[in-house]
């Protein structure tokens, strides 16, 4: 019991030192830039939105009221970004105290074109490529676990994390935008074989009822992923054919004839 104890009050002391440690280096920052991050109209909180300051690489999360601020000096670029929209920034130019930088992002046209480009890459796959580079440095950053067991290989034992250093708000806040991201990995490759282009010239369905069809019909990205062009045509043209006929009656995913 007492050996716990003294185990617990070590890794306090620890934690409490980076805390500070962190707070010390933000104050060495001779301006924190700091503002609220909407969509356009202003209705919409974006949480958790990424900024980064491309100079120094520091980096941090929006919180849950889209609220954000960074440590930065005169002449830093911010770089301000939410899945799915286009990113903004914003050069620095206070030499001390508070600036502040209200965020409006707009959302990205959906729906890629379904066609091919020369060369090695298709336009989803050149999109995924950017988005990637955009997020590297928070995709690439290691959430914590409650064992650390890199110790384990050279013959020492895994220390056990305090639960706030899990539950900490940065890491709650990278383990929400790491699920958000992959969810947009999946809906944008549905977009893509499955774009309203595409959709269109197999059915030959337009406006309203096009997209009346879609949000009735629209493969799952596990069927995406597996079936041939050809086959998802045929996918297509039995449903339109159904939804012609009689558009209460919907088709099950599987059922391709």
């Amino acid at each position: 019991m007492i050996n716990r104890l003294l185990l617990v009050t070590m890794l306090s002391f620890l934690l409490a030192g980076s805390a500070l440690h962190e707070a010390r280096a933000q104050s060495q920052d001779p301006v924190t830039l700091r503002g609220q991050i909407t969509s356009t109209d202003g209705q919409l909180v974006l949480y958790p939105a990424t900024i980064r300051n491309k100079n120094t690489g520091a980096r941090v999360f929006s919180d849950q009221g889209g609220y954000y601020r960074i440590g930065a000096s005169k002449g830093d670029e911010i770089l301000i970004s939410f899945i799915g929209y286009i990113s903004d920034s914003v050069t620095v130019t206070n030499v001390m105290g508070t600036q502040i930088y209200n965020v409006r992002l707009k959302m990205k046209e959906r729906f890629l074109p379904q066609v091919e480009v020369s060369g090695r890459w298709n336009p989803y796959q050149l999109d995924s490529i950017a988005r990637y580079e955009e997020f590297r440095p928070f995709l690439e950053e290691k959430t914590h676990t409650l064992v650390d067991t890199s110790k384990r290989s050279s013959g020492g034992f895994g220390i056990t994390f305090s639960p706030f250093t899990r539950g900490s708000r940065q890491q709650k806040d990278l383990r929400k935008f790491k699920k958000l991201y992959e969810q947009n990995e999946i809906q944008q490759y549905i977009d893509y074989r499955y774009s309203k282009s595409f959709v269109s010239r197999v059915t030959g369905f337009t406006g309203d009822t096009l997209l009346q069809f879609m949000r009735v019909y629209t493969p799952s990205y596990g069927l995406l992923r597996k079936i041939p062009n050809e086959d998802l045509i045929v996918w297509i043209s039995v449903r339109a054919k159904q939804w012609r006929e009689n558009p209460k009656v919907v088709l099950k995913e599987n059922d391709l004839q």
